[in-house]
């Protein structure tokens, strides 16, 4: 059994407990670490006025790249920021994300003007067509083209396995078809 090095960058699925997502990300790119929380846009009442803020998608999720011997440190100092482990996995295997997926899913999100997140359980990825972007913001990134729950026309999806999902919509004349 080979044992996981600890200077090995990755992209790890971590937390942050209580809502401190935002507060992690800008500790940590302090320290130069690369970190993404998807975040979303919202319209809220704050004392009576409605104001724009900017929140996670998904509550506690961030994404950090890096090794475990940089991230040690952080861990130790916070008790909110932790790993997420794999269910059903071996013992204390940490949940990874694969960096060519990860980057895919960045790129699709910052390019995107209204992204719709979902579970990757919700969607059933076999009714829709592997497709490739060609051109623009989104050039090369590959995914699934498909009608999701709460859009009326088709949108390309893009899956980070057991974790979140992202559909954008996408100008047809960019889409190729592939087997």
């Amino acid at each position: 059994m080979q044992e996981e090095k600890t200077t090995d960058v990755k992209w790890f699925v971590m937390r942050s407990l209580f809502r401190t997502e935002l507060k992690t990300q800008a500790k940590l790119m302090a320290a130069g670490i690369e970190v993404f929380v998807p975040t979303v846009e919202r319209v809220v009442v704050l004392r009576g006025r409605k104001r724009r803020v900017i929140t996670p998608v998904v509550s506690n999720l961030m994404f950090v790249h890096s090794d475990v011997e940089t991230l040690q440190p952080f861990v130790e100092s916070d008790a909110r920021f932790q790993y997420i482990f794999v269910k059903g996995g071996k013992q204390n295997e940490r949940m990874v994300v694969v960096d060519e997926d990860m980057q895919r899913f960045i790129q699709v999100v910052e390019n995107a003007e209204k992204p719709l997140y979902f579970n990757p359980a919700e969607l059933n990825l076999e009714n829709g067509a592997r497709v490739r972007i060609i051109g623009g913001g989104m050039d090369g990134v590959k995914g699934t083209f498909m009608r999701v729950k709460g859009s009326r026309s088709r949108r390309l999806v893009v899956v980070l396995p057991d974790t979140l999902a992202v559909a954008v919509e996408v100008q047809p004349d960019l889409i190729e078809v592939i087997q």
